[in-house]
């Protein structure tokens, strides 16, 4: 077993020879069938098997006996001949081969990574006859390398393997190269300090003596440069390990740059809180969980607000200082506010300091802390509020019976008043039906008022005449003169002319209120040319035009024909004319209207009616359509003309309209309509019979 011997190391061989007994082939002998390693002795002539120890056996499956005279090959154990050619090539070119990692393939049929030496031996005599192989199992020590690699280049955090002497990177992992910016490549084999991975590089010296002093480092605070020159702040965990005679240190860097930011952060916004919370104008408090909600912290406002000496009160809760008139009602709110509900303006009454009650808007927040559970409390003071509230419904009561008893007295003697109010009612329904009278109610007000003065005036005009009658009677009784006579028949005319004409403008009001609610003309539908129809309109309204002192222009081609409704047209025009007429040269000495129509695409034709008149206010363009808006409230102005234009445009003529205008620069309107008006649904398109 010379063999073997020339494979170890002198010392092992010395030692060898020293413990164990009987001749040098006896003792190599004795190594050679107990090592745990493949050894395997083949001839170079033929590749035979000369000898296998147990090591082979264990290893490989197969019994020595059964390979011993024949080849390697023959047993299919290489797993990847070019390996195996490799292998002898370097065997044969230099005498021998050196860990060498290859894969050998089992009995069972399992690949095994194995760590190869072999060299070239002379035996019996013939100089390097055989070859000896060895090879070392090593498939789980790589195994469990691979899982370290993995686990050292997956981890998040910084991780670094560097020679302890000189700081030369040996590994470094990919968490390492996002942090610092720098490339695997670019960092093994140099230093840190050369890499400038420390932002302070005397900290280096530092962290090393430190580490020599305590042997490892736990959550060692020091600031590396990262990526783009950022500062970031990180902890180290290391350890030493030795390999090949060198001290190493592996290195484990958590970056808590953005941790302790977000730290920092919190630390301020607590301030911040504490701050506001304190100095916040309305009373607040809080309570947690960590105490039980036994112990509650005031603001400054609560203590101004309740009376309490914050020497004494700070820190007590509501219940001990009495202000809960219900105790109860602290536990129920507490209770919903720590299951989550947010509370908001509950209405409690509270006792402060010195024994007055005070009716108190309450509201809850909770905030859940990585430590505890804060329930954060407002009380909002709204005890005047509730004395207003009570005086105002007080007040509401007190109006309703006046109201109630004017309502009896006035049902009695006001039968045309109901009917009329029945029909207002009647068109507003109407009106709110067709979805363009949004805004009737917030203005009926405005009617109620226009109707009441006509009619309020006719019933005093009534009451005056009744007591003349009475007087007069009075008078027939006693005796009259000729005089007395002659004062009742001027009372009487006056009272009857007044009466005439009050109810003449309650009958308009309420004739003008009736058109809101048409929606569908009584005129028939039929062809017509445009330029004669507005030739006739302009005929009826010239004693109207004349009166005002405004001259009408129309510039109309004669080929314009229309498959429409002239009554709706013609109500549509009416009253764009004498909404410029009234309101558009209100106060100037007459002016010009323009009306002016052409083709609009291939079925429609565009219709302006413009005016030099005073113009329209920009805060009341896009009003002027709506029912009942005037600028002439109380003055005749019922607000229903524009909007009964815009009604029978877009729903009886299937048309549109707008208004433009610059406020002391005349107004236009614009309208544009099919050639042929759609069909109607239900019954006849609005006309102007019911205004």
């Amino acid at each position: 077993m010379g063999l073997l011997a020339n494979l170890l190391p002198a010392a092992i061989k010395r030692w060898l020879m020293s413990s164990l007994g009987g001749t040098n082939d006896d003792r190599f002998a004795r190594v050679f069938h107990a090592s745990p390693d493949w050894i395997v002795i083949t001839r170079l002539s033929d590749g035979l098997v000369v000898d296998a120890n147990r090591g082979f056996e264990t290893m490989s499956g197969y019994r020595a006996a059964d390979v011993i005279g024949h080849t390697m090959a023959e047993f299919n154990v290489w797993a990847n001949a070019e390996q195996r050619s490799r292998l002898v090539s370097e065997l044969m070119r230099t005498g021998s081969a050196r860990d060498t990692l290859v894969q050998l393939r089992r009995l069972d049929g399992t690949i095994r990574d194995c760590m190869v030496n072999a060299t070239l031996m002379a035996l019996e005599g013939n100089s390097r006859s055989h070859a000896v192989w060895i090879a070392r199992d090593v498939t789980d020590q790589n195994a469990i390398h691979e899982q370290f690699k993995a686990a050292f280049q997956l981890t998040p955090d910084f991780m670094s393997i560097s020679r302890l002497s000189d700081g030369t990177y040996v590994e470094v992992n990919a968490a390492f190269e996002r942090i610092t910016g720098l490339t695997r490549e670019n960092t093994l084999g140099r230093t840190s300090l050369e890499l400038g991975v420390w932002h302070d590089p005397k900290a280096r010296d530092a962290l090393v003596q430190a580490f020599k002093t305590q042997g490892a480092l736990h959550e060692y605070y020091i600031l590396i440069n990262g990526r783009g020159g950022q500062v970031r702040e990180a902890l180290v965990n290391a350890a030493i390990f030795e390999a090949r005679g060198d001290l190493y240190m592996i290195a484990l860097l958590r970056d808590v740059t953005d941790a302790r930011v977000a730290a920092r952060a919190l630390q301020e916004s607590e301030a911040r809180f504490s701050r506001l919370f304190e100095l916040s104008p309305l009373p607040m408090c809080y309570a947690s969980d960590s105490d039980g909600y036994s112990a509650t912290q005031w603001n400054r406002a609560w203590f101004d607000a309740f009376g309490f000496d914050p020497a004494t009160a700070q820190g007590q809760s509501g219940t001990a200082l009495g202000i809960w008139v219900n105790p109860e009602q602290r536990q129920e709110l507490l209770e919903r506010s720590v299951r989550g509900d947010d509370i908001t303006d509950v209405e409690v009454p509270m006792r402060r300091a010195n024994g007055e009650h005070r009716w108190i808007s309450m509201s809850t927040r909770t905030f859940i802390e990585p430590q505890r559970t804060l329930v954060l409390f407002t009380y909002f003071d709204i005890t005047e509020r509730r004395h207003a509230q009570q005086e105002i419904q007080n007040l509401n009561t007190e109006l309703e019976a006046r109201v109630a008893r004017r309502t009896a007295d006035l049902e009695s003697s006001n039968q045309e008043l109901s009917l009329t109010l029945a029909n207002l009612n009647t068109a507003k329904d109407q009106l709110v039906q067709s979805e363009k009278l949004a805004a009737l109610g917030a203005l009926v007000a405005g009617v109620a008022h226009e109707l009441n003065t006509p009619i309020g005036n006719g019933l005093t005009v009534a009451s005056s005449l009744d007591y003349r009658v009475q007087e007069f009677a009075a008078l027939m009784d006693k005796g009259m003169k000729r005089s007395d006579l002659q004062s009742f028949l001027d009372d009487t005319r006056q009272a009857a002319d007044i009466l005439t004409r009050n109810l003449a403008r309650a009958g308009a009001l309420v004739a003008s209120f009736k058109q809101v609610a048409v929606d569908q003309a009584s005129s028939q539908r039929r062809p017509f040319f445009l330029s004669v129809l507005v030739s006739e309109i302009l005929l009826t309204l010239s004693p109207a035009i004349r009166k005002s002192n405004c001259t009408v222009t129309a510039d109309i081609g004669d080929e314009l024909q229309m498959d429409s409704y002239p009554g709706p047209f013609g109500q549509v025009l009416t009253n764009l004319i004498n909404n410029a007429m009234v309101h558009g040269f209100d106060g100037k000495p007459g002016g010009t209207i323009a009306i002016t129509a052409d083709t609009f695409g291939s079925d429609h034709l565009e219709l302006q009616v413009r005016d030099n008149g005073c113009g329209i206010p920009r805060t009341d363009l896009n009003r002027v359509f709506e029912p009942f808006f005037t600028t002439r409230m109380g003055q005749g102005g019922s607000g229903l003309g524009l909007h009964i234009v815009h009604n029978l445009v877009t729903s009886v003529l299937g048309g549109q309209i707008e208004a433009q205008s610059e406020f002391g620069q005349g107004a236009t309107f614009i309208i544009r309509l099919p050639r042929a008006a759609p069909e109607q649904v239900s019954g006849q398109p609005t006309g102007s019979t019911a205004a």
